[in-house]
């Protein structure tokens, strides 16, 4: 089992047991607010994670991973990969959501290519597929967050010393 979908089955487990049993609607925000750091990486995936606040109230932790063509072909397209998050509401409510990225439906734009080893930006936009809840499913979704690596020159090389993203996912449960 991968990590990603390890933490989606604690996730979604976590949800179930906390909420009351005749919860019967989605969380109660459609749209967050999101920002976190990649934790892992290969040449055409990223891991993500961080925290996030809802439009209606709650704090939410995310995890995301993005599997995509190698960054700076062009086109770079979003090829598949997973999202989860675990919201907390108001009082002591907590909810799940998850869903999948869609395969070749999303791009990785460069924003910013880092000429002479400054920081580069890429925006990273996609829809979310399968987005469900513990009480809904099939549901859609947006993911846009601005990635930025962060670069210095060490020893002559430039190197990227860590990557943040900030930005924003939306759900129609």
């Amino acid at each position: 089992m991968t990590m990603p979908r390890a933490l989606l089955i604690v996730l979604l487990t976590l949800a179930a047991v906390a909420l009351p049993a005749a919860a019967s609607s989605a969380p109660v925000s459609t749209s967050f607010k999101i920002a976190g750091y990649e934790y892992a990486f290969t040449s055409t995936v990223g891991s993500f994670a961080g925290n996030g606040s809802g439009d209606a109230g709650g704090t939410a932790y995310w995890n995301a991973t993005v599997k995509h063509d190698r960054l700076g072909s062009d086109p770079t397209y979003v090829n598949g990969g997973s999202f989860a998050m675990a919201i907390r509401g108001p009082g002591s409510s907590v909810d799940a959501v998850v869903g999948t990225f869609t395969h070749h439906g999303g791009k990785i734009m460069t924003l910013d290519r880092g000429a002479n080893c400054t920081n580069q930006k890429y925006l990273v936009a996609d829809t979310l597929n399968a987005v469900s809840t513990p009480t809904t499913s099939n549901g859609s979704g947006n993911f846009m967050v601005t990635l930025t690596h962060y670069r210095h020159r060490f020893l002559g090389r430039c190197v990227a010393y860590k990557a943040r993203v900030s930005g924003q996912v939306r759900f129609a449960y």
